[in-house]
């Protein structure tokens, strides 16, 4: 999980292992979350926002999805 929000208090929370994070991806997390608040499920007017105010966000949810979302055991 990158981020979380509650549609009905409007609070967004964050993942703090965003900041080691690319900038560009941060920014789709945090577009996400934004549009969350407006829809809180997954439709078509929640992609509809994304696509108009993030339009690369298809690209950036992949690249994300390949990162390792957490810490990292050093062996």
């Amino acid at each position: 999980m990158n981020g979380e929000s509650n549609h009905k208090s409007k609070n967004i929370r964050f993942n703090t292992e965003l900041v080691k994070k690319p900038k560009d991806l941060v920014e789709y997390v945090i577009v996400h979350e934004l549009a969350h608040l407006i829809v809180p499920v997954h439709n078509e007017k929640f992609i509809s926002i994304l696509d108009n105010y993030y339009p690369q966000w298809r690209e950036s949810r992949m690249e994300l999805n390949e990162l390792p979302l957490g810490h990292v055991e050093w062996k």
